[in-house]
């Protein structure tokens, strides 16, 4: 019975270990974000801050208060003047040389991702990388053609390849577009697939198939 009990304890060990990390870091990264939040409440005047006249902090009210000042944000930008504030902060960014490029960098990102309706990473594909005969998991951000490299495939197409467990990071890659092959997953099984580095793969055989003839929604084919 003894050497039934081990492996039986490290079993159950494991189920409780995959059970309650997952849960566990999700947990701290969501009360990461809420203390933060809070802490907005400490920049307002000692006045006006509700725990002076309750005699305790309210948990949360900085996420509702950080949600209305993105709010009240957007619309003074929209009805007031806004046109007039961004111009007047993006002029002065821009004479300062590091700001201005940060600024310009994270302006163009974040406008792209919040305008193109969540188009990018939504395809998956396998690239050989770093070199013949490994391949890796990656995501198509954009197909548009904007440089051209003599001798080479005309289409390039940029892709993000994720590095492990921290799919955060990663390489930005310029890839002809005949050494991709499109992959029948999802992105949130490829990103499950690469942060647990081959542990926690989707159900089923998938298939990886050539890029000729397929186009992203929303691209022009003839591209």
């Amino acid at each position: 019975m003894s050497k039934g009990f081990g492996p039986r304890f490290r079993t159950d060990l494991l189920a409780g270990v995959l059970v309650l990390v997952p849960l566990a870091l999700t947990a701290w990264v969501f009360f990461g974000l809420v203390g933060i939040a809070d802490g907005l409440i400490r920049l307002l005047p000692e006045v006006a801050r509700p725990e002076t006249y309750l005699g305790f902090p309210i948990p949360g009210l900085g996420v509702l208060v950080s949600v209305l000042l993105v709010f009240i944000t957007g619309l003074t930008m929209r009805y007031v003047a806004g046109q007039t504030v961004v111009g007047w902060y993006e002029n002065l960014l821009g004479r300062v040389p590091l700001l201005s490029g940060v600024y310009q960098g994270i302006k163009q990102l974040v406008n792209t991702v919040f305008t193109q309706r969540g188009q990018h990473f939504r395809q998956v594909v396998i690239v050989e990388y770093p070199r013949r005969g490994i391949y890796c998991l990656a995501f198509v951000t954009n197909e548009d053609p904007y440089l051209t490299v003599e001798g080479a495939d005309p289409r390039l197409i940029s892709i993000f390849l994720p590095t492990t467990p921290n799919p955060t990071s990663g390489f930005y890659l310029l890839v002809p577009a005949q050494d991709l092959r499109k992959v029948n997953m999802t992105s949130e099984e490829a990103f499950k697939l690469i942060m647990s580095a081959g542990i926690v793969t989707p159900g089923g055989n998938r298939v990886a198939n050539s890029w000729v003839g397929y186009t992203n929604p929303g691209t022009d084919p003839s591209i």
